[in-house]
């Protein structure tokens, strides 16, 4: 994955907006259940970790803030993705999603895909936030394709905020 300078701060505007799009992945993914293992890939600062009060597992390529350096040696029941897919190529979604399924192939994955529509632009004006999305590889709609092509979907939450939908979906058998 290529590095990206850029973690979300979560503070004014933006947190309530990036609180809403956690709120929604702990509902859509049921992940107040006890005993799941969930790995947080491209975890930033932690927050799904301290929506949830409980520990999971917490991976981002700055090593500074996940505490594991292999995501892949594990099984994990829920994968998340939050607004992170689109800072990777398309070998390396596929890699990696094929990696997940090697390892459990009734993994769950759940995917925050950030629109970057004319709303988005906006809402990154008004917040100020002129770097929301630099680094931007891979576009909403390839996301979706590939998606789509390596997991059966099985809800999708749409619109948080008109900017973010939420995808859930695990690997066909």
């Amino acid at each position: 994955m290529k590095k990206i300078d850029i973690t979300t701060p979560y503070k004014g505007l933006s947190k309530f907006y990036f609180e809403k799009i956690i709120d929604t992945i702990i509902s859509e993914g049921n992940l107040k259940k006890k005993n799941l293992k969930i790995l947080d890939y491209g975890c930033g600062l932690k927050f799904l970790e301290k929506k949830l009060n409980k520990k999971i597992f917490n991976y981002d390529i700055d090593k500074n803030l996940g505490e594991i350096s292999k995501w892949n040696i594990r099984n994990y029941d829920i994968v998340v993705f939050n607004h992170v897919l689109m800072y990777m190529s398309k070998m390396e979604i596929i890699s990696t999603f094929d990696n997940i399924k090697k390892i459990n192939r009734n993994c769950e994955i759940i995917v925050g895909m950030g629109k970057e529509g004319l709303v988005n632009k906006f809402a990154a004006i008004a917040t100020f936030n002129f770097s929301a999305h630099k680094g931007t590889i891979v576009t909403y709609e390839q996301q979706k394709k590939i998606l789509n092509e390596k997991t059966k979907i099985l809800k999708v939450k749409k619109n948080v905020f008109f900017m973010t939908d939420i995808y859930y979906a695990r690997f066909d058998n």
